[in-house]
């Protein structure tokens, strides 16, 4: 491989954002309720693909990498994030099923 072949090469992901729903049902109750959560989203097949199935209207971004390591780097944070962000909604869901409200405090007094 040349010099011009290794300088030419480089890493792209595709990300945009997507509004994510995370429903769940308070026990006790009939009434579905729903968590809002705004991920970055990786799109894994071409631009082109993207445009066919989102329309040009949706945002997106293109990262480009010149290293290997660097693109792996993004990839990694970016699914940490979204994982952690995902959590954080699982765990409030929980504590609201839970105790059939949001809780926030101490479950009992230390003093």
């Amino acid at each position: 491989m040349s010099n011009d072949e290794v300088k030419q090469k480089t890493f792209e992901v595709i990300t945009y954002d997507e509004g994510v729903e995370f429903k769940y049902t308070l026990p006790g109750e009939d009434e579905e309720r729903t968590i809002d959560c705004e991920l970055t989203l990786i799109w894994e097949d071409s631009l082109e693909k993207f445009i066919e199935e989102h329309g040009d209207k949706m945002p997106y971004k293109i990262n480009t990498f010149k290293y290997e390591n660097q693109y792996n780097f993004f990839l990694h944070q970016l699914e940490s994030r979204t994982d952690q962000q995902i959590e954080e909604v699982q765990e409030e869901i929980a504590n609201k099923t839970k105790f059939g409200f949001e809780f926030s405090g101490q479950l009992h007094n230390d003093d």
